[in-house]
């Protein structure tokens, strides 16, 4: 723990600055209440799997993470928008983000075979949501390595170097209670658990405790990939290029990817992107945020299940 003081005190003692701070306070201030009030998010991206959703997709993640990293620039007086390998490899990571968030064609693709029925659909397409983002991350991320960043260890930080588990089970005892206050918030149960077995058929043989067991494992791994992205491609990766100012313009486009979601959990995404970017950063892993995301997500399943089952039911 003391580690992780270290690194945030440090960290905050070369990067803060009162003015762009309060910039990028603002900034997220006023798009979180334009999201919440207008649905801006649902209104650009939809699922009609054209090229629109695309284009729009990575205009709102670009818009996300350019709106802090180019005046960052000028405020910090730093060069590396002068520098292409900022704009390729940015706007690549950015991109493989935008596809991930705008592709449904596995949506379509399973609600028109009409061999299954409609539980099994539901099934199939709640698993299958959680697997493709390993393809669409990966595959790309280990090409994108192999070009720019040979000399990294791991893969943008999946390295157990800097790893040290004592640490991240005391940040999630820090957040057992901040989660059980959460769970009471009127959307908590509208957005959690992710797959509700109360609303589906038993399918392929499968009890629901199987069914939600299985999507639990798929849907937990899927944070792996979340981590991959924003800690270690926008951070780790582009660290070489940008140095400490990786992190802000990291935890705006990561809010921007919670938009849809309770809103107290876009607001604590802010703060934990930014400590788990600093972590990241310093450690040169994504291992600890991993764990975090993992137990995190994995605690407010079990918190819906026992508000569901035990006190609503």
């Amino acid at each position: 723990m003391k580690k992780i003081s270290q690194y945030l005190k440090d960290f905050v003692a070369a990067d803060f600055n009162i003015g762009f701070y309060a910039y990028t306070a603002i900034f997220l201030v006023v798009t979180i209440y334009l999201n919440y009030n207008w649905d801006l998010e649902e209104k650009w991206i939809n699922d009609s799997n054209s090229w629109k959703d695309y284009f729009f997709s990575f205009s709102f993640n670009a818009f996300a993470y350019y709106a802090i990293a180019v005046p960052k620039a000028f405020v910090y007086k730093e060069d590396y928008l002068k520098k292409a390998a900022f704009w390729i490899k940015s706007s690549l990571f950015l991109l493989i983000l935008s596809i991930d968030g705008s592709f449904f064609h596995h949506t379509h693709y399973i609600f028109s075979r009409d061999y299954l029925n409609y539980d099994e659909q539901y099934f199939l397409l709640k698993i299958i949501t959680n697997v493709y983002p390993t393809l669409v991350y990966f595959i790309p991320l280990i090409f994108l390595k192999y070009i720019y960043d040979r000399k990294e260890k791991g893969l943008y930080g999946l390295s157990i170097e800097g790893f040290d588990y004592k640490v991240y089970f005391v940040f999630l005892l820090i957040m057992v209670p901040l989660i059980f206050w959460a769970s009471f918030q009127p959307d908590f149960l509208e957005a959690y658990p992710s797959f509700k077995p109360w609303r589906a058929n038993e399918v392929f043989g499968l009890s629901r405790a199987q069914m939600s067991g299985i999507f639990e494992v798929f849907y937990l791994f899927d944070f792996v990939t979340v981590e991959l992205l924003f800690r270690g491609a926008l951070v780790i990766g582009l660290s070489s290029i940008m140095g400490k100012h990786t992190i802000l313009p990291m935890v705006v486009a990561y809010a921007f990817l919670h938009f849809g979601k309770p809103m107290a959990e876009t607001i604590g995404s802010i703060f934990g992107g930014y400590i788990l970017g600093i972590i990241a950063l310093y450690s040169r892993s994504i291992l600890g945020g991993c764990a975090i995301h993992i137990g995190v997500a994995l605690l407010m399943e079990v918190m819906a299940l026992i508000q569901y089952y035990l006190i609503y039911h």
